[in-house]
């Protein structure tokens, strides 16, 4: 099983499902991408009440994105190493025959 540390909030936090975070991801573009409905059709000082709102979806999308990539990797490197270890094994297994 991969696993990452996180920082969230000031905590440290092991991270071994990461199903959560791609979840919440596509809940973050799901809401930028109601924000900007219509957005070709408005002037853009039509956003700039919803400034804030964005600039902190922006920021929580370039985390979790972060934190999914890294992850990702992590599986990479994972899947990796195992490999190398079946081929150990598998050595081992034909040198007992």
């Amino acid at each position: 099983m991969s696993r990452i540390t996180v920082t969230e909030n000031g905590a440290e936090k092991v991270v071994t499902d990461i199903a959560p975070y791609r979840a919440e991801r596509d809940d973050v573009l799901a809401k930028l991408t109601r924000i900007y409905a219509d957005f070709e059709k408005r002037p853009l000082s039509a956003l700039e009440p919803r400034e804030q709102e964005i600039v902190d979806l922006v920021n929580r999308y370039s985390e979790l994105a972060h934190i999914i990539d890294r992850f990702d990797q992590a599986s990479v490197r994972r899947a990796n190493i195992l490999a190398g270890w079946e081929i150990v094994k598998q050595h081992r297994a034909g040198e007992s025959a």
